[in-house]
């Protein structure tokens, strides 16, 4: 999809004309263009410029792949021998999508705060899509566990890729420092989850970057963590909520308890979206458009 998709990481019938195996498909017959087109209209949407998202795209390959089913014992050999050979899994490609978008959000301009907190509204646009698609792969360790996580899945330390908080796009980061502080800029925040039998502690490290360069710092913010099952608000189905309790923020002399920073707020409860062994999507728990995108480091 990312070698097809155009500048607003969309495919349109333009795009799939790049698609060598598709057209291979088409000159041979095995695929006629009014089927073609027949299931394509079906995925395309008017609010993406009549063009396909990353997951209409997944749709419409799915169905494509499913006219060439036959079922028969060779077929199944074939495919058996796919899935355990060199090709990259669905999930994975998925993945390696959304790390590549957010890869091009970031390279776009050296300027713009990192996580995505300049991103362009259509850029978060399709981040939401490709989350969208991605937390519907089988590679979701939580559609693997049917919602079982434990502590112990989430436990390393993980940083911020990509958030579209309004509240960390105000505050130009997480603390609010980066943008107090004077010629400072938030430059990047990591979250270390702990887990024992007898405690759950957490982290965030906040960096700060001032001019000149030696004056910059860290900002501490260390609390406790649980997962909780709750209901969704906009599904009605189960979910599984980070909850974070932050008790003291300390930077440089300065230490005070957490519960001042208003600015901690939207990261405090989370809802579970996707994991694997070093992703882990987050929404917002009264706006499930509000994202926070971690990858783990250690």
């Amino acid at each position: 999809f990312s070698q097809l998709a155009d500048s607003k990481y969309l495919v349109g019938m333009k795009e799939l004309e790049l698609w060598v195996e598709l057209q291979d498909m088409l000159e041979e017959g095995d695929l006629l263009a009014s089927e073609l087109e027949e299931i394509y209209d079906k995925y395309a949407s008017p609010s993406s410029s009549g063009k396909l998202t990353e997951e209409a795209f997944l749709k419409l390959y799915e169905e494509i792949d499913a006219l060439f089913e036959e079922g028969d014992d060779d077929n199944a050999e074939t495919e058996t021998k796919k899935e355990s050979g060199g090709n990259q899994p669905r999930g994975d490609a998925v993945k390696a999508d959304l790390l590549a978008f957010l890869e091009i959000i970031q390279d776009a301009d050296e300027e713009m705060l990192p996580c995505g907190l300049d991103a362009a509204e259509e850029d978060q646009k399709q981040v939401l899509n490709i989350v969208n698609a991605l937390q519907q792969q089988p590679t979701n360790l939580i559609k693997q566990k049917q919602g079982n996580i434990e502590l112990s899945d989430l436990v390393g330390t993980w940083e911020l890729v990509y958030s579209s908080s309004s509240a960390m796009k105000f505050n130009k980061g997480l603390s609010g420092l980066g943008g107090s502080f004077p010629n400072g800029r938030f430059s990047g925040v990591q979250q270390e989850l702990k887990a024992t039998k007898f405690i759950s502690d957490m982290e965030y490290r906040e960096r700060i970057e001032v001019n000149p360069s030696t004056a910059s710092f860290d900002v501490s913010v260390t609390g406790s963590w649980e997962l909780r099952t709750s209901v969704s608000l906009f599904t009605g189905e189960p979910s599984i909520i980070l909850n974070v309790e932050p008790e003291y923020v300390k930077y440089g002399p300065t230490s005070t308890r957490a519960d001042h920073w208003k600015s901690l707020g939207p990261m405090n409860m989370l809802d579970l979206s996707y994991l694997d062994s070093d992703l882990r999507v987050m929404r917002g728990c009264t706006s499930s458009d509000t994202l926070f995108i971690f990858r783990k480091l250690i």
